[in-house]
């Protein structure tokens, strides 16, 4: 049986994702298991300025912050990286074992997109395993089934790094582990992207799942929602804990009706945290006009031609959430 051991926070960001991470940690901290809570920031690249108003902001959350170059990684941003909106910077969580207090404590690696909706505690209290980690799907576990390009290269991209149907591939924003064991894992992740970097279509993400295989518990994607499950009609099955806005779009960038219900109170805690130190990329007015179309254009299309792929996309969350752990 595993035992409960304490467990740390960890948030890594550069200077675009600051203040989504300081919004993301004060969704975290207004939860009481959470008050006292050691969360760790590891900032990456950030001159001494950055550093210091980054620890002005984050005065009120009470946060051990820490510094890092990513010089380590900057070998893998050749030209057999895959340039998608995901940078090279999210390699630099293989690095943060260095900032380990105890290395038989849990650790949960949450990413700066993510907003806590509900009590964290369960997660919080359940013990990481011993070996592996525990992780929810990813959106693409849901793609990889769907006839026509989409789910052709997704099959791909599973085949090519060893990922089966039945094991799943797990996202990388919500991830609780031993620290003793992502060291090992570590270590790994970057050994397997130095001989298979242009195979790894997600970067870590890629990597951690060659690696991890069925050492994996499955995590309920009720704590890593992303806002895209909510357009399958899934508000009866599952409700989410924890958000994660996945993929290029973010609510700091603008108004999208998949998030219209948070986006003010997100926004307005965005706007508590701004700081020229940190400037956030946002939509002008002819690209969120156009990112509206587009989203209008894909419901149209999923309750239309797609409806029998959107209801299988609903069964198989359902599934998840009954068998998952959590």
């Amino acid at each position: 049986m595993s035992i409960q051991r304490a467990t740390e926070v960890f948030y890594i960001t550069n200077a675009p994702f600051a203040v989504p991470t300081l919004v993301s940690i004060e969704s975290l901290r207004r939860w009481r298991p959470a008050g006292k809570l050691r969360i760790n920031v590891v900032l990456l690249d950030m001159n001494q300025e950055r550093v210091d108003d980054f620890s002005r902001l984050s005065e009120d959350l009470s946060l051990q912050i820490h510094s890092l170059r990513t010089d380590a990684i900057a070998s893998l941003g050749n030209d057999r990286f895959n340039q998608t909106h995901v940078p090279l910077a999210t390699l630099a969580r293989f690095l943060i074992p260095e900032f380990f207090r105890n290395e038989d404590g849990d650790i949960l690696y949450v990413d700066g997109d993510t907003l806590f909706v509900q009590d964290p505690k369960e997660l919080l209290d359940f013990p990481a395993p011993e070996t592996g980690l525990l992780a929810a799907e990813d959106q693409s576990y849901f793609y990889a089934n769907d006839y026509g390009k989409t789910g052709n290269n997704i099959r791909s991209y599973f085949s090519n790094i060893g990922v089966t149907a039945d094991q799943g591939y797990f996202n990388a924003g919500v991830l609780k582990f031993r620290a003793r064991e992502w060291i090992k894992i570590s270590k790994d992740c970057l050994s397997f992207l130095e001989d298979n970097l242009s195979i790894c279509q997600y970067h870590d993400q890629s990597a951690l799942n060659a690696i991890i295989g069925r050492k994996r518990i499955r995590l309920s994607p009720i704590w890593n929602f992303k806002p895209s499950y909510w357009n399958w009609g899934v508000s009866e099955i599952a409700k989410p804990k924890l958000l994660h806005f996945v993929g290029g779009d973010k609510p700091w960038m603008g108004k999208l009706k998949v998030w219209s219900e948070l986006y003010p109170d997100y926004i307005r805690a965005v706007d508590r945290r701004r700081h020229e130190s940190f400037p956030l990329r946002a939509w002008d007015e002819k690209k969120q006009a156009d990112e509206l179309k587009v989203e209008r254009w894909q419901q149209i299309k999923d309750n239309t031609i797609f409806l029998p792929r959107k209801a299988r996309r609903r069964a198989m969350l359902r599934s998840l959430v009954e068998t998952s752990v959590l």
